[in-house]
């Protein structure tokens, strides 16, 4: 949750609003309509070399983005990796991310 409260990323899904009871935290955010990229693999069976250079350039800058906010993903995977309506890279599912303390 903390990652998310600081993302001011475009390549990081928003944090609209989170919340608590005594037994859960609801976290609502960011609707990214492109599915993830296990899906896309899946239905194309193979990408192209362009798809390829494509998406790993973006993952790259993602990540980068991630360790400029002094954060590890720690589960980085294809169905953590969104698609979005203009067909950009979003990372998700930051439950195992950590906060890294810079010397």
């Amino acid at each position: 949750r903390e990652c998310l409260s600081r993302n001011r990323s475009r390549w990081l899904v928003e944090l609209k609003s989170a919340f608590q009871d005594k037994n859960y935290l609801y976290i609502a955010m960011e609707w990214v309509p492109g599915g993830d990229l296990l899906r896309l693999l899946i239905e194309k069976d193979i990408f192209t070399e362009a798809e390829t250079r494509f998406y790993i350039g973006e993952l790259i800058v993602a990540i980068d983005e991630m360790h400029k906010m002094h954060y590890i993903h720690r589960d980085i995977k294809p169905d953590n990796i969104l698609i979005s309506r203009e067909g950009h890279l979003k990372l998700t599912d930051f439950g195992l991310s950590k906060e890294v303390k810079i010397i």
